[in-house]
């Protein structure tokens, strides 16, 4: 099998990517409850890096004081200086073993979110999350058939508030000041998060904005507020740090976003100076979409819906899902995507690129989904065919003894001024 497009390097803006090959940002629930890193952060994303990952992304971490009270359950935060040590060890982890890391900044769940105290998420209108058994991938559907109390219990969403200008603006502020500070930390790069029904998606949805202000009604309003979030954040960071952006290719739900609508706004983001896009699917109401049951959907929908994106773009394309190597090497090669993401497949195991690029046989996800019903339920994920899944801080290989690279990142040498705080 010709695996050669696979291992080439791939360059998102002045980043060099050893391979085509990223992890893919999930949210494993490690952290502190107040959000700060611990050592399994640490161990899960050196361990796929120590795999072969050329790129590694974070799960969504928490770009702002007002956002972080939502999270699902634990969340890494970097709304303040105190979150920097720890995702500074975080990326020297990463670095240690070769790949570029890249954190994937998130300005909200909006109302996708939890409160431990029951207090309204902010969102863009007053919408509640509708869960839809039906939609859900069959391996998670299977565990709802056995427990459907625990699941309903879990997957009850109150009524969200909406957000106010103010809060917008301020919101899109903090989100840049929280680049600096993920360039001050020693990401390599930056990840927009806004697939899946997170707030930035919530605003380009007419399914969850019915605001009738400059941030709701046609497209170009729905947009601003992305639009504004990317204008901070790049100007945050300047060349610093490439800023990349996660979407949805469309929300597979009434009124929700359609592909038409994320080519425009793919396009703009582009011109703003975004380094690459990178795809998913679905949202939390259409979770099937957000998790495909096989390869053969991921090729059937997903990668036609990035080549169709791609059609609009200049700047990479990754596509998450792909792990049959023979399939991620064809969509390369004939121009639908520039990378790969393998995120459950990377639990799996963590060592697929090692394993492809070798020759060797690797076990393959069964996408039972069995990873994503314990965080459902508190607790941290583990996988049915990789027990080491969870474990991966009492490994001491993860951390060895002789570190590699800066200490200092070069960020500090060459950041740009702070933005204005807003005139509220």
């Amino acid at each position: 099998m010709a695996t050669k497009g696979l291992f080439d390097t791939v360059h998102i803006k002045n980043v060099e990517i050893a391979n085509r090959i990223a992890l893919a940002p999930m949210n494993m629930t490690y952290s502190t409850q107040n959000g700060y890193v611990t050592q399994q952060d640490m161990a899960h994303l050196a361990r796929r890096a120590k795999g072969g990952f050329g790129m590694i992304i974070t799960g969504a971490v928490l770009a702002t004081k007002l956002a972080a009270p939502f999270v699902f359950h634990r969340n890494m935060y970097l709304y303040d200086e105190s979150f920097v040590p720890g995702l500074n060890m975080l990326t020297q982890a990463v670095h240690n073993f070769g790949a570029k890391v890249f954190c994937q900044l998130s300005v909200g769940f909006g109302r996708q979110g939890h409160a431990l105290d029951g207090t309204p998420s902010p969102a863009p209108s007053r919408i509640p999350l509708e869960v839809h058994p039906e939609l859900a991938p069959k391996g998670f559907l299977d565990y709802w058939s056995r427990a459907p109390g625990v699941i309903a219990e879990v997957l009850h969403f109150g009524v969200p508030r909406e957000m106010t200008v103010e809060e917008i603006k301020n919101e899109i502020y903090e989100y840049g000041m929280a680049c600096r500070k993920c360039a001050y930390a020693g990401f390599d790069g930056i990840e927009i998060h806004a697939p899946h029904g997170y707030l930035e998606h919530q605003f380009l949805s007419q399914r969850s904005n019915k605001r009738t202000d400059l941030y709701g009604g046609s497209l170009e309003n729905r947009m601003r507020f992305l639009v504004e979030l990317t204008q901070t954040a790049i100007a945050a960071v300047g060349d610093t740090v490439p800023v990349g952006i996660r979407m949805s290719a469309q929300e597979h739900m009434p009124d929700g976003i359609t592909i038409d609508e994320v080519k425009i706004v793919a396009k703009k983001l582009e011109e703003l100076g975004v380094a690459y896009f990178h795809l998913s699917d679905g949202s939390y109401e259409a979770l099937g979409n957000f998790f495909p049951d096989s390869v053969k959907d991921v090729e059937q929908h997903l990668l036609k819906e990035a080549k169709e994106i791609k059609s609009v773009l200049k700047i990479p394309v990754i596509a998450p899902g792909v792990n049959d190597p023979a399939i991620a090497e064809k969509a390369i090669n004939d121009g639908a995507i520039d990378m790969i993401s393998l995120g459950r497949q990377s639990l799996a195991d963590p060592d697929w690129p090692n394993k492809v690029k070798a020759g060797k046989k690797f076990t393959v996800c069964k996408r039972d989904c069995l990873c994503l019903i314990g965080p459902y339920v508190g607790l941290y994920p583990r996988c049915s065919l990789n027990p080491e899944v969870g474990y991966e801080q009492y490994d001491p290989e993860l951390f060895p003894k002789k570190r590699v690279g800066p200490v200092i990142p070069n960020a500090l040498n060459k950041m740009p001024p702070p933005p204005p705080r807003p005139v509220l």
